[in-house]
């Protein structure tokens, strides 16, 4: 599995973005950024508003969404849109990783793989290209649906594998 981002790492770059773009400071967004953390990784805008309005009822969705988009601006926190899901964001670390996506539950888990990088490398290398990021999604069925009996879905010829 991977290690959460450092929180104060992540303070620390929004701070700067906060003042080389010249905006407020904003006891929301500090708000905001500690519940993400606290919350984890993989969350919707409106998982997110929910866990937030607990903490403060006052903040509305558009201060979320605006919020997010700072964020991501500032590079704390990826957009990430899997196949057939809404979209979520996640903190982002110093640690790269990639997804496997239960199809049936939805269930997201993080993983780290070098043989799976070196892979990637070589494959880029074999053809002259320059890698600048990667993006590596697995669907299937975790290991609880899998107990629980649940199958893979007919393949979709529209999508391909």
């Amino acid at each position: 599995m991977v290690n959460p981002p450092n929180v104060e790492v992540l303070r620390s770059r929004l701070k700067d973005h906060v003042l080389r773009n010249k905006l407020k400071s904003s006891s929301r967004r500090e708000l905001i950024l500690e519940t993400l953390s606290e919350v984890g990784r993989h969350v919707t805008a409106e998982e997110l508003l929910r866990a937030v309005r607990t903490r403060d009822a006052r903040i509305g969705a558009a201060t979320v969404y605006r919020t997010l988009r700072v964020f991501q601006d500032s590079g704390i926190v990826a957009e990430r849109r899997f196949e057939g899901g809404a979209t979520r964001f996640e903190l982002i670390g110093d640690e790269h990783h990639d997804h496997l996506i239960c199809t049936h539950c939805g269930t997201i888990l993080e993983f780290e793989d070098p043989d799976i990088e070196r892979d990637q490398q070589r494959v880029a290398d074999r053809y002259g290209f320059e890698l600048r990021t990667h993006r590596h999604e697995l669907y299937g069925i975790c290991s609880h649906c899998k107990r629980n009996g649940r199958t893979l879905p007919e393949a979709n010829p529209a999508r391909p594998a």
